[in-house]
């Protein structure tokens, strides 16, 4: 489970405000374990409007996970107490369901704050032009705290809408094979097999 582990939380920051956070000291456990118990939570308290166990989609950044983390998070996001709805990494089907972004990651040595935006209207009441639209969600930033022990919310501080800006959206099926944190890395460079020497044989007999 991503959101029980503990681990040597290093500094990250998304989206990057200083040249500094460019080239982090990149701790991808603590980065999913945080996004994870954030959304959690405030999907949890913060339920969308509309029907009782309205399924919804996550928006996670495209710099900070692969397919393979994006859907965990998910999982582990449904499986939270009093989350008690289906939870879906945000894709063209996703776009008709209210969507929770993370829209914000700090992590300082053990401390960490998660922006997260939560949809104000129903669904069906924003087309796709809108999505992305700051006046449709209130923000929440969730603090944590953990690294060497379990990460655990400590206090969630609620904004109004506008306040947080909305990140883009990073549908699932549109990261490439070989983003970051999937698993292998990057392909390997295709080998070209040598072409062979047009030179004659040399004669063994001869010397």
């Amino acid at each position: 489970m991503v959101g029980t582990l503990p681990g040597c939380a290093g500094w990250d920051t998304w989206p990057p405000t200083d040249p500094v956070d460019s080239v982090p000291n990149r701790d991808d456990a603590a980065i999913a374990q945080t996004m994870m118990l954030a959304l959690g939570r405030v999907i949890a308290e913060y339920p969308p409007r509309g029907r009782e166990g309205q399924a919804v989609a996550i928006n996670v950044p495209s710099p900070l996970v692969g397919k393979p983390v994006y859907r965990q998070i998910a999982r582990e996001v449904e499986a939270e107490p009093n989350v008690d709805r289906l939870v879906t990494p945000l894709d063209e089907a996703g776009l008709a369901l209210p969507i929770y972004h993370v829209a914000g990651v700090r992590i300082r040595t053990g401390k960490a704050e998660i922006d997260i935006l939560r949809p104000i209207f129903d669904a069906g009441q924003l087309d796709r032009a809108e999505l992305t639209n700051d006046m449709a969600y209130e923000g929440y930033t969730v603090r944590l705290s953990g690294g060497f022990r379990p990460w655990h919310v400590t206090w969630v501080e609620r904004f109004v809408p506008g306040i947080i800006p909305t990140p883009a959206l990073n549908l699932i099926d549109e990261i490439p094979p070989g983003s970051f944190s999937e698993p292998g890395g990057p392909p390997e460079a295709e080998q070209v097999p040598e072409e062979p020497s047009e030179a004659p044989a040399e004669d063994p007999g001869q010397g």
